[in-house]
């Protein structure tokens, strides 16, 4: 089993755990952007509204790029962009099997766990959930996961990993810089989206954790090789078979 599928399992496994075991860590990180008789108030500048709104805009326009870019490349076996058909491909099936199908297609639309800003201790009519319960404290558009989150990390991700792809054509400090962007556009949306009292602390753990996963799968089926080795395990046996 190698280093990363250890890690992620160690982090499915232990975040829910302490997460269920420990739901003091949701509500008490809510309650730091809490005023009572006032709700979530401690973000009041709406510069973070501004920078979440373009935040949200980039990978929005980047995953429509990619649904174009995609086949364009594929089909006439040339770059767009300067990237090739297999980029192009982990990043439209990143944006879509996380934040889209995993997150609000299955998670958020099922989950029916109320906003901090929607439960009773914050000020709101409905009850607090543990994460991972299907409850109806929510009926659509719910806290768990938070799809902007997912989104953000994905964004993040991709330019961690653009530093990576254009190392030798950066200075050191360019990639340090880059690096530093996509940790800055994943956690500045992790804060907003908790400070304005939208998702829990472990809403946001989870998405990234989607996000992360999917990102991990889909680089070793197109990277790695992953799906041709299993084709050809699977026709080898069927061969042995017959």
């Amino acid at each position: 089993m190698s280093f990363a599928v250890r890690l992620l399992l160690a982090a499915w496994i232990g975040g829910f755990l302490l997460f269920r075991l420990v739901p003091e860590l949701d509500l008490g990180t809510a309650g730091l952007f809490y005023r009572a008789g006032e709700g979530f108030t401690v973000i009041t500048n709406p510069l973070w509204e501004w920078l979440r709104q373009r935040i949200w805009d980039i990978s929005i326009v980047l995953f429509v790029v990619s649904l174009v870019a995609w086949p364009w490349a594929g089909l006439r076996h040339r770059t767009v962009l300067r990237l090739p058909a297999r980029i192009w491909a982990f990043i439209c099936l990143l944006y879509l099997l996380g934040p889209i199908v995993v997150v609000n297609g299955v998670l958020k639309a099922n989950s029916g766990r109320a906003r901090p800003a929607n439960v009773d201790l914050f000020g709101g009519a409905h009850h607090f959930s543990l994460p991972g319960t299907f409850t109806d404290q929510c009926s659509r558009n719910c806290s768990f996961v938070s799809g902007e989150v997912a989104a953000a990390v994905a964004l993040g991700l991709l330019i961690w990993l653009g530093a990576e792809l254009w190392r030798a054509h950066l200075p050191r400090w360019g990639v340090l810089y880059l690096r530093a962007v996509g940790v800055f556009v994943a956690v500045f949306i992790i804060v907003q989206r908790i400070g304005t009292g939208r998702h829990f602390l472990s809403d946001t753990y989870f998405a990234g954790l989607v996000s992360l996963t999917v990102a991990w799968l889909l680089w070793g089926i197109l990277f790695a090789g992953w799906g041709a080795r299993l084709v050809a395990q699977v026709r080898g046996e069927a061969r042995r078979e017959s």
